[in-house]
């Protein structure tokens, strides 16, 4: 009762339309972000400059700009992602090729579904719903409590299952004989000396290769899920066959194709990337 009292005032503005919350919150969040507090702004300046070094200084603050404006629209659709009706998300969000995971699932085959913090990846909550078989996303629990509560139950709203990221392997080994999807953020910096090392965005970086070796012990389906913006609805979701016959990819295969299909993604429209994290450490 005391995490869903914290957040009242966030659930009561999460009734709100998607164009007012976007006119009112999504412009202030816009404005205190990028003029007054300029959160984390040297940090994606940098990010960005390191990764398109061929752009102009204006060309670098342009991307920058166009960053925050997404950040300050992504608030807006978390905020309404507490309240939002299924019917009113599943037209947000459209998974151009579900027939791709509905063979898979025919077969049999365990699925594994590889995507990076692009585009608004917390909507894909919506896959349990649209898809005859079970999803699961991992997580990492955070602080503070009321605010990793507050994003299970966004997570979970529509059925997906939520598995914390230090069990994960061990429930989804207990999977094996289940066809089901499970999704992980595979762009994340995995420590040094950890995960696969590649160039990612024109720097030396190390891919979080976890969700590479669980695939190959129970020869899962590996997909890299594209996020592209659709200005009509929201959210174009694309499923891409990274590997069919995990067990038999060369160690490391999987996480590069990972990193170079998410790189052409980010390159293609740079702004709906998560540039307000340190990726290279």
């Amino acid at each position: 009762m005391a995490s869903i009292s914290a957040f009242l005032p966030v659930l009561l503005l999460s009734r709100m339309p998607h164009e007012v919350l976007m006119a009112t919150v999504g412009r202030s969040v816009y404005f205190l972000a990028y003029y007054v507090i300029r959160y984390r702004y040297h940090v994606v300046v940098q990010n960005l400059a390191r990764a398109f070094p061929e752009r102009t200084y204006r060309e670098i603050h342009t991307l920058a700009k166009e960053f925050y404006l997404h950040f300050s629209a992504m608030i807006v659709e978390m905020i309404r992602s507490i309240s939002i009706g299924k019917k009113e998300l599943t037209g947000r969000v459209h998974i151009k090729n579900k027939s791709l995971l509905n063979n898979y699932h025919r077969q049999g085959r365990p699925m594994i579904g590889l995507l990076g913090h692009y585009g608004n990846w917390e909507s894909l909550n919506i896959l349990a719903s649209e898809l005859p078989f079970q999803v699961n996303a991992l997580y990492k629990p955070q602080a503070p409590a009321p605010f990793c509560y507050l994003m299970r139950r966004i997570r979970a709203r529509f059925g997906m299952n939520l598995i914390p990221a230090e069990n994960a392997l061990k429930q989804l080994m207990q999977l094996n004989d289940r066809s089901t999807l499970s999704l992980f953020i595979a762009d994340q910096f995995p420590g040094n000396d950890r995960g696969y090392r590649m160039e990612f965005m024109n720097q030396p970086a190390r891919l979080f290769d976890g969700a590479e070796k669980l695939a190959r012990r129970i020869d899962a389906v590996v997909f890299y899920v594209a996020l592209e913006k659709n200005p009509l609805v929201g959210w174009d979701v694309t499923f891409s066959v990274i590997s069919d016959n995990a067990k038999d990819a060369e160690p490391g295969e999987i996480t590069r194709c990972f990193g170079e299909r998410l790189q052409q993604t980010i390159r293609k429209m740079p702004a709906y990337w998560l540039w307000s994290h340190r990726r290279w450490k």
